[in-house]
């Protein structure tokens, strides 16, 4: 008589406990891009009470606000990672470059400007590229996608969600690493947008960070802020600021 074999017992999967998931917010600005409300302590405040662990501060071409950032966040958090990152205006619109600690000419061609980035060991992403009213390059993008790391397919200050979809729709055709930001220009806004990122160390470098972007390893999240509330106010006072001359004081 044939006894009835016993059930063998489920195999268990191993648990991979060096991948880890980084909640990023990498595009923001500080009062020192001129148009800002927001100081360094402000995004140790925010990045804290939004479970943030990386940002990115991109000023207005100068990574003066990211390296205080920086300093700030190593004796206040120091757990956050913070991107040293800087929005360029090239002469066909806005880049961000991650990765340098010197600032880029402003104003030079686009694709002058993406060069001497790499050269650099610069790490590009292109923030809100198809936004006609925000400085975006629009069409230009084809010239330099060989330089391009990965496309901005969320920005949390976009009017309207034709401009965030085309994006999308672009970096897809093309499979492109996509991230998001908030572009925030007033505290409350910071983490509005985020990018989560998959990396395969639970201690990761910045270097890590830029791989795993690369790499495609991200997912985008976030609200478009838009006109309401704050957003209305942030713009008037950049408008101001533009009128008279005036940028906010740095403390």
């Amino acid at each position: 008589m044939n006894m009835p074999k016993k059930p063998s017992k489920p195999v268990k999967k191993k648990q991979n406990k060096t991948t880890r998931t980084l909640m990023a917010d990498l595009h923001m600005h500080t009062a020192r891009s001129g148009d800002s409300d927001i100081s360094a302590w402000n995004i140790i405040e925010q990045a804290r009470a939004k479970n943030l662990d990386v940002v990115g501060v991109t000023d207005h071409n100068t990574t003066k606000g990211a390296l205080e950032t920086r300093q700030l966040a190593a004796k206040e958090f120091p757990g956050l990672i913070v991107l040293i990152g800087q929005e360029v205006r090239t002469n066909s619109g806005e880049i961000i470059v991650f990765g340098l600690n010197t600032d880029l000419p402003k104003n030079r061609p686009l694709v002058e400007t993406c060069k001497k980035a790499k050269g650099l060991g610069g790490f590009i992403i292109v923030p809100h590229p198809f936004d006609k009213i925000r400085q975006g390059i629009g069409s230009k993008i084809i010239r330099v996608l060989p330089y391009i790391d990965a496309i901005e397919v969320l920005n949390s200050k976009s009017l309207w969600k034709r401009f965030n979809k085309r994006a999308r729709d672009f970096a897809e055709a093309r499979r492109l690493p996509m991230v998001a930001g908030s572009d925030a220009h007033i505290p409350q806004y910071i983490g509005s947008c985020h990018t989560f990122i998959e990396v395969g160390k639970i201690k990761p470098t910045e270097k890590d960070i830029y791989k795993a972007i690369k790499a495609g390893n991200t997912a985008v999240s976030g609200n478009v802020v838009g006109l309401r509330g704050a957003g209305i106010r942030a713009r008037l006072i950049k408008f101001k600021r533009k009128i008279t001359g005036k940028p906010k004081q740095v403390k």
